[in-house]
């Protein structure tokens, strides 16, 4: 079973990560392995992946959604993939963000390919390229300032 939990700073508000998270038609732009995310209705989604030892389609509820605050799911069939979301809000105005991902992939049979291979460190990075995505569209506009002869 594969168990990731990490806390990172993310310099941008909570309702902006939140609203990363919460598009889960963009999830396959920060997570690797994972093809799509589709929200068939306000509670279940249905995930296209392509992770070794995972099903290639799998369905998950959402059993918690605060707005920037909280997002929890878990796979409704015979995979077991969980995850957690928290966000709070740091006294500079970021988000400290704690993810909980967990999964059990099933025994591949030998005539199945075996798809990306992924390990903490593979979901650490992609925490991180979340925190680059959301920081980079965060970042504030600044113009340069030509100084004026006098």
């Amino acid at each position: 079973m594969l168990q990731v939990d990490e806390t990172i700073e993310i310099a941008a508000p909570p309702c902006e990560v939140f609203r990363r998270w919460d598009d889960v038609a963009r999830i396959s732009e920060f997570l690797t392995g994972v093809r799509s995310v589709h929200a068939e209705t306000l509670e279940r989604m249905r995930w296209r992946v392509d992770i070794a030892g995972i099903d290639p389609v799998f369905y998950a509820v959402l059993l918690e959604r605060i707005p920037d605050r909280r997002l929890l799911w878990t796979s409704c069939d015979a995979i077991t993939h969980h995850g957690l979301v928290d966000l709070e809000e740091t006294d500079d105005g970021g988000t400290r963000m704690t993810v909980r991902l967990s999964w059990m992939p099933r025994p591949l049979r030998p005539d199945e390919p075996a798809g990306v291979e992924l390990d903490e460190l593979t979901v650490r990075c992609d925490l991180q390229r979340l925190k680059r995505l959301i920081e980079s569209a965060h970042a504030p506009v600044t113009q340069d300032a030509t100084p004026v002869a006098a």
